[in-house]
């Protein structure tokens, strides 16, 4: 069922970012990373320091579980350290180097970039960098699904360009699945691809299954009548 979501601004950060909580039609949107931790249960991570550096072919699977494609668009997809072409791609992890990348020079066009996490969440968040919401929508579009299926949809609103910045949310629903629409911005008045690194993915930790915890109960009561 689609949820819609209603963004309210709160204190603002020292990057001028708002650190907005959104709380609407089930869906809570964090940008700001310590609130967003205060507010969810365990969680699992990608930071890519485990992955090698260079190109990958979506839809690709990373050690931590997390599966990614590029949904929709055409753009160079990358793992990097540094900052090499000088768009302010950053890695976010403490002690860390490397992140994931989207687009090149060249390249044209908005682009979706789709998370997996193979099991029912209710919490994904990740930080972004090199994104450039002021050339272009002024923010990004942000849709969750479960088994297919539209749970919510929403527009999230950012006055960062480059600089690093989070974005999360929490829901009341379960979703497996979430696509992250980066619009095209424009340089020296022409359209282009927005460039943009990922990092320090997090998810929910997935709650047992009902069959996990049948299967439990019934392993309990067997050792019980032992």
């Amino acid at each position: 069922m689609y949820k819609p979501t209603k963004i309210i601004a709160a204190a603002a950060m020292s990057t001028s970012l708002a650190s907005s909580i959104a709380n609407a039609g089930g869906t809570t949107v964090y940008q700001d990373r310590t609130l967003f931790n205060n507010n969810t249960g365990a969680l699992q991570i990608e930071d890519f320091e485990s992955e090698a550096l260079g190109e990958f072919a979506p839809p690709t699977t990373f050690d931590s579980g997390l599966g990614v494609n590029l949904f929709a668009g055409s753009v160079l997809t990358s793992i990097e350290a540094g900052d090499p072409d000088g768009f302010v791609l950053s890695n976010t992890t403490p002690g860390g180097r490397k992140y994931m990348r989207f687009g090149d020079f060249g390249d044209t066009g908005s682009y979706t970039v789709e998370f997996s996490v193979g099991s029912a969440v209710s919490a994904f968040g990740f930080d972004i960098s090199g994104f450039q919401p002021g050339a272009g929508a002024g923010g990004l579009n942000l849709t969750l699904y479960n088994n297919g299926q539209l749970a919510g949809d929403m527009f999230i609103g950012s006055n960062v360009d480059w600089f690093a910045q989070f974005i999360g949310v929490t829901t009341d629903f379960d979703f497996d699945m979430v696509r992250v629409n980066i619009p095209v911005n424009t340089f020296n008045g022409t359209p282009q691809a927005d460039i943009s690194a990922f990092d320090d993915i997090v998810w929910s930790v997935p709650a047992p299954s009902s069959a996990a915890l049948l299967a439990l109960s019934g392993a309990l009561a067997t050792r019980r009548r032992r």
